[in-house]
């Protein structure tokens, strides 16, 4: 079907600073989202939407690439005013902002009418914030880490007001209930309406299974806040266990990790494409989370997808304590947590009943909630109330709430 001939379809505008494609900027969990959400919708037209990626940041590595995850893409440009005229000839029906960063201001503000909705991710509250300031890299702890100075985020309670003035419909939704507690801190705006919009968790475990010695992962990008000098450390303590990264740098230079000489079963992977990172965490006995923060780790969804329990010192929504050990919480460098890191990965590696019994609750648990289905039964359910446009899209509201929205807490 042409796009001439969809102008019934709600234009759907998906606004972030990331988009999940190697040869342009981040490849982080806001990217990830993007790309769920786009393939989501371009891949099935019966389901009445028409995504367009918006980029809310000037990328030079942009290329003038005009279809990313089957939706056209919105490029930021230099010139302003042509920019924003280029925004509002769109005439997007709704914008699905991918968390909330600054430089979304000029675009929410250039279309004062237009409803959004602000899927909440990684909202940082005051004792985030403590915790990441206290972040140091080993061997260089006199730099400031890179990627630890917070957006100002709070200015999303400007949006708020224009928007109250300009009667623009404004929801905010969240991947995990225990991030609504942080949005007051951290956007300064009111959290007594938020609801939950679930991840689109396609992975599944291959039919292959287990590989039959024990096979160690870690999967998100190689920057300080992710810590991946521990997980080195860690295969150091495991010789004749393969200790695989997946995952690309983003930063350089003073203040980022730079890897140095890895121990001889230690491996980077860089970026996986999909069918890979499918295939390994499939195989895989344990995923190692070492970060010092996390929202809802998308890593944690996938590899529980794939029946992989988890080992970390960070524990959203209890998630890990269920399908997992949670090692507890080891500020700064992290180092001093490292015994208990190999403790708790040397009992699933020994206890394979354990093993087996957490991946497959873990899987069982992202099955249930963060699926396409329920992903779509949300946004329904939340858009259909902003607009009588997204009503009528969205059809009666008065039916069944989407399991994950029944009393905005999932267990």
């Amino acid at each position: 079907m042409s796009r001439a001939g969809m102008s019934r379809r709600i234009k759907l505008g998906i606004l972030a600073n990331e988009l999940f494609a190697p040869e342009i900027g981040r490849m982080g969990g806001f990217g990830w989202a993007v790309r769920q959400v786009s393939e989501c919708f371009s891949q099935d037209l019966s389901l009445g939407i028409e995504p367009y990626l918006i980029m809310g940041e000037w990328l030079k590595e942009d290329r003038g690439v005009p279809v990313i995850h089957g939706s056209p893409v919105v490029w930021r440009d230099r010139r302003i005013l042509r920019y924003l005229a280029k925004l509002r000839r769109e005439r997007f029906d709704a914008l699905l902002a991918i968390d909330y960063r600054p430089n979304y201001r000029l675009i929410l503000y250039a279309l004062p009418r237009t409803p959004i909705l602000v899927w909440v991710r990684d909202p940082w509250d005051k004792e985030d914030l403590d915790c990441v300031r206290k972040l140091k890299i080993p061997g260089a702890e006199s730099q400031i880490p890179q990627g630890t100075i917070p957006p100002r985020t709070a200015s999303l309670s400007r949006v708020v007001c224009l928007s109250r003035f300009t009667r623009r419909p404004i929801r905010l939704a969240v991947t995990s209930p225990h991030l609504v507690k942080k949005i007051p801190a951290c956007y300064a705006v009111d959290a007594k309406s938020v609801e939950v919009l679930p991840n689109i968790v396609s992975m599944q475990p291959l039919s292959s299974g287990k590989s039959k010695d024990p096979l160690v992962v870690f999967l998100a990008r190689l920057d300080p806040t992710k810590r991946p000098w521990i997980f080195a450390e860690l295969g150091k303590r495991f010789p004749d266990v393969p200790f695989l990264f997946m995952g690309q740098r983003h930063f350089h230079g003073p203040g980022a990790w730079e890897g140095g000489t890895l121990p001889p079963n230690v491996r980077t992977m860089g970026h996986v494409d999909e069918g890979e990172k499918n295939r390994i965490l499939s195989s895989a006995w344990v995923l190692v989370n070492t970060s010092i923060h996390e929202g809802l780790s998308v890593s944690f969804l996938e590899a529980l997808a794939c029946e992989t329990p988890v080992v970390s010192s960070v524990n959203p929504d209890g998630l890990v304590s269920r399908f997992g050990i949670h090692v507890g919480d080891w500020p700064g460098t992290g180092m001093e947590g490292l015994p208990a890191f190999e403790s708790a990965l040397r009992r699933l590696l020994q206890d394979k009943e354990l093993r087996q019994r957490l991946g497959s609750e873990g899987r069982a648990w992202v099955n249930r909630f963060h699926n396409r289905g329920e992903f779509l039964s949300s946004l329904r359910f939340i858009l259909g109330g902003m607009s009588k446009t997204l009503c009528a899209w969205a059809g009666q509201r008065t039916g069944r709430v989407p399991e994950a929205l029944e009393g905005t807490r999932y267990k």
